[in-house]
């Protein structure tokens, strides 16, 4: 019986942990300094004008993500750019509400930057595999 009980107590704390949303952390303002991004989760920041958050996640497969970022309040704009390994060579880029697919590599490490453009912005970014 405590065998299953601690079965069923695992497998819930796995499951109720993968769908979680986490919380960016300060400072994530340069690539060296960017919060890890799993594939297929999302992770809520805040910016605003003049500040940047930056994000890093490693391909899980080869093929297309989804990069998607949305902001949750009226007071501010966010836009991203996917950057190469190299942090200077720009994917692509998009605004809140307009996903990005981009082809990655796996194994291959990627960079998202995300940037407020208008007053205060609380958003959720998520990257996940197609």
């Amino acid at each position: 019986m405590k065998k299953i009980l601690l079965a069923l107590t695992f497998a819930f704390a796995v499951s109720s942990s993968a769908f979680a949303a986490s919380t960016e952390s300060e400072p994530n303002n340069t690539f060296e300094t960017a919060d890890s991004l799993t594939i297929n989760s999302t992770i809520s920041g805040q910016t605003n004008g003049s500040d940047e958050d930056y994000f890093v996640f490693v391909a899980n497969k080869t093929g297309k993500v989804r990069t998607s970022l949305i902001d949750n309040n009226s007071k501010g704009i966010s836009i991203f750019g996917v950057f190469e390994s190299d942090k200077t060579t720009m994917i692509g880029d998009s605004g809140s509400g307009v996903p990005l697919d981009i082809n990655v590599v796996a194994g291959k490490t990627y960079y998202v930057k995300v940037m407020g453009i208008v007053g205060t912005s609380s958003y959720n970014l998520s990257v996940n595999n197609l």
